[in-house]
């Protein structure tokens, strides 16, 4: 079994980050898309850590459960009452609101001036992202939950309908398009391909230009997040068939990229609900386990292996968590943000929010932006 160097990791990431910002038109400190980047790596620059405070909460709706995308000093995001809004990254005032006929759970990506984000209305839309105008949309017949992936002037989105299309940025002409199971969960991609799974338990790799499929596998249990691209792995967190009495699965599964055999897995009576992150060494996640859902988050070798360590949360963990330095940043259900040391689990420190956390983190600027169950959009600084 051969393996990418595990010191070359984060260097790979960080330039095909780099190069992915360039051709997007968007700048290295921003995050123009769920976890930062198409690899989904959540990787993040330096934050103060133990001396943040909230710098800023803005209200905008009953719920706010869509993951910021950061660009240009202006912060875009969903709200559960259908609109997406731009607001500035440096006082939190309201830009511009655009409505849809839906939830937004979809997490928006930026690119070359445009907002593309997805609506339970069963669209994928297009907006400017300086006035917010309808630019286009594309219709499906279910849901559209998954955030959407850019690469290459190319749109890449998951539907609940079960297809998965690759449609023209500019214009929202399909590409192509496939159909599976149904698509809660967002793409991830490389120079190689796009990765993507279904609730159904299908993972596929696809050539991002024809469609055309490279691999693809059949677990147990369902897809409900994006994968992580780390070198030549593209990881996958399961959601086991039930919480009642879950059988054993392989809640963590690390395929490699180019072939799609099976690198090494996780096994257990627990459930993933986000996206891991990777530094050179380790992989750290939390598992939700039992009636009870409990939640631990561990580390483990980047490689497989044994634990290095975990420690018990006091909610579920449906937040990925960025990776800043030694530090973990994530919510949680607890109502409370956390930074934690990726050495050995303790927190550093953490901020009450009073409301459960969905939204998975944006980091750029050295603040840390995400939505909130009480309707408000917060920045840490």
């Amino acid at each position: 079994m051969h393996n990418t160097p595990r010191y070359t990791i984060l260097c790979l990431a960080g330039v095909l980050f780099a190069l992915t910002a360039a051709l997007s038109g968007v700048a290295a400190d921003d995050w123009p898309m769920l976890r930062g980047d198409i690899q989904r790596t959540g990787i993040a620059g330096p934050v103060a850590g133990a001396g943040m405070t909230v710098g800023w909460a803005t209200k905008l709706g009953s719920s706010v459960d869509s993951s910021p995308a950061v660009v240009a000093g202006k912060v875009y995001v969903g709200t559960a009452d259908g609109s997406v809004f731009c607001v500035s990254a440096a006082d939190g005032k309201v830009i511009w609101e655009t409505p849809t006929d839906g939830c937004v759970v979809s997490s928006p990506a930026v690119h070359d001036g445009v907002v593309y984000v997805g609506s339970v209305d069963r669209c994928l839309y297009a907006l400017s992202a300086a006035t917010g105008e309808k630019l286009w949309r594309v219709r499906t017949w279910r849901p559209v939950v998954a955030s959407p992936l850019v690469l290459d002037n190319r749109v890449y989105i998951g539907s609940m309908d079960g297809s998965f299309k690759c449609v023209e940025a500019d214009t929202g002409e399909v590409v192509w398009e496939h159909k599976g199971g149904p698509i809660s969960g967002s793409a991830a991609a490389d120079e190689g391909g796009v990765f993507y799974g279904d609730e159904a338990g299908d993972i596929r790799a696809r050539d991002a230009a024809t469609g055309k499929e490279i691999w693809s596998a059949k677990i147990e249990g369902g897809i409900v997040r994006a994968p992580l691209v780390a070198g030549d792995l593209v990881i996958f967190g399961v959601m086991a068939p039930t919480a009642l009495r879950a059988p054993k699965i392989k809640y963590l599964i690390a395929f490699d990229t180019a072939t799609g055999s099976q690198r090494w897995a996780l096994e257990g009576q627990s459930s993933l609900f986000h996206t891991a992150v990777a530094d050179a060494d380790s992989i750290y996640y939390a598992t939700v386990s039992g009636y009870t859902s409990t939640t631990a988050l561990f580390a483990t070798p980047l490689s497989g292996g044994k634990e290095k360590w975990k420690v018990n949360l006091a909610g579920v963990a449906d937040c990925s968590p960025a990776l800043s330095g030694d530090y973990l940043l994530f919510g949680n259900h607890d109502s409370k943000f956390h930074i934690v040391n990726t050495a050995n689990g303790r927190e550093l420190h953490s901020l009450s929010i009073g409301a459960k956390l969905y939204s998975s983190p944006a980091v750029a600027d050295g603040r840390i932006y995400f939505g909130a169950g009480d309707g408000k959009l917060y920045c840490l600084r």
